[in-house]
């Protein structure tokens, strides 16, 4: 109890270089594929699935201990991890297809891979469940459906996103005003502009 109570400052730093890494990664240097939008909601996925999970065994009385505090940071591995494959196989897709098909081909590629990792580290850790230690035990619950729920985010809640910023990338819509921008900039215009005004 007392080494998580030292550790936990140390993961509020981890949490910020992770999250930073995760959206600096996505930026890209043409403001309508640009994917800052998409890292955030990955980011936001893996949030939304520590929050149902903990909020589900603290309904069903599933005590909380100081060693399930490590436990998000965990899960913001697994979400990221989930999320850069996602998006790694929806930008191997055909950019002028349909969205509902880029949808489909990312799936096809990516779920096996979040599907078996996540049948993996889930069964690691119900294995957890039968060491005698009452914290271990809590710990392996709540991470065990932590990584579940990350999972179903992952497939819902992230793929939803990605469609609608495919969407807004086949209008060639800004990622940050999401107004309509040209595909190539007046003449005389400075490079600041054309970099951050013009792009698809």
């Amino acid at each position: 109890e007392a080494n998580t109570k030292d550790v936990i400052p140390l993961f509020s730093i981890t949490y910020v270089i992770a999250i930073l890494f995760s959206i600096l990664s996505c930026l890209r240097f043409d403001c309508v594929r640009n994917k800052v939008w998409v890292a955030t909601f990955g980011v936001i996925s893996a949030g939304l699935a520590v929050l149902s999970s903990f909020g589900m065994m603290l309904h069903i009385g599933v005590p909380f201990v100081m060693t399930v505090a490590n436990s998000p940071f965990l899960i913001l591995g697994i979400g990221v991890d989930d999320m850069f494959i996602l998006l790694s196989c929806w930008q191997q897709t055909d950019v002028h297809d349909k969205v509902e098909n880029r949808l489909a081909n990312t799936y096809k590629e990516a779920a096996i891979s979040i599907t078996i990792t996540t049948l993996t580290d889930v069964l690691a850790f119900y294995i957890g469940l039968m060491t005698p230690f009452r914290s271990v035990q809590s710990f392996c619950l709540y991470t065990s459906a932590a990584i579940l729920f990350c999972y179903i985010y992952s497939i819902t809640f992230f793929g939803a996103f990605l469609v609608l910023n495919g969407r807004r990338e086949n209008s060639n819509k800004h990622w940050l005003t999401c107004k309509e921008v040209p595909e190539e900039g007046p003449v005389g215009q400075s490079k600041w502009y054309n970099l951050c005004c013009v792009g698809g």
